[in-house]
């Protein structure tokens, strides 16, 4: 007989977030929900703003998932929208917890620095993983427009309820065209060599109005 699986605590206690909002979030109720002992849940999610930190590595984990060599033949703009899709993806089944979290995120410290984090470390990553060959002040600007660019999509991401996220890659082709523009205004790209984003060719233009 197959054992159960044990519960995702970090997807479950997102789930708390989007139904109690995010100071409604409570380590005792999560482990009633999924009979988990205490200690267990103080060890994955000491503080609240563990919650954050953990959803952030989880969907770094799943954009830098993918073999190295479906990315060498792609150009720098490509990659980026192929590894920022796959976090998207991945972001989906925690999306009414981050949009229950983004209410607060104005007004709760831990909430908005552990954002902040998240967004300066994928910027780092994304930027490896690309290969765009930046350092310095160079890579700095850099990742501040990707962080720019991605909370921007993120907040078409949360509203869109298409079935393949054709909202969510429309505008992310779009912003990730205009960075294009921009570094080759500053001199930090060269001309794309092939056209922007493999999946990108299917998205449906879309507009619509906390970012993990």
């Amino acid at each position: 007989m197959a054992q159960a699986r044990e519960p995702d605590l970090l997807l479950e206690a997102w789930k708390l977030v989007a139904e109690q909002g995010w100071r409604g979030y409570h380590p005792l109720e999560l482990a009633r929900r999924t009979g988990r002992p205490l200690p267990e849940i103080y060890a994955v999610f000491t503080t609240r703003g563990d919650l954050i930190k953990a959803l952030g590595h989880r969907l770094d984990a799943a954009m830098l998932d993918v073999p190295l060599a479906d990315l060498e033949h792609l150009s720098v703009r490509e990659r980026l929208f192929e590894l920022l899709m796959r976090r998207f993806e991945a972001m989906r089944p925690f999306k009414e917890g981050l949009k229950a979290a983004g209410r607060a995120v104005l007004c709760d410290p831990t909430l908005s620095c552990g954002t902040l984090a998240n967004l300066e470390r994928s910027s780092y990553w994304l930027l490896e993983a690309c290969g765009a060959g930046l350092e310095g002040i160079a890579a700095r600007l850099a990742r501040l427009a990707l962080i720019v660019a991605y909370a921007r999509v993120f907040r078409v991401f949360l509203e869109d309820d298409t079935p393949d996220l054709s909202r969510t890659m429309a505008e992310l082709d779009r912003r990730l065209g205009e960075l294009e523009s921009l570094a080759r205004i500053m001199g930090f790209a060269k001309p794309a060599e092939s056209p922007a984003g493999t999946r990108a060719g299917k998205a449906e233009e879309g507009e619509a109005p906390a970012s993990a």
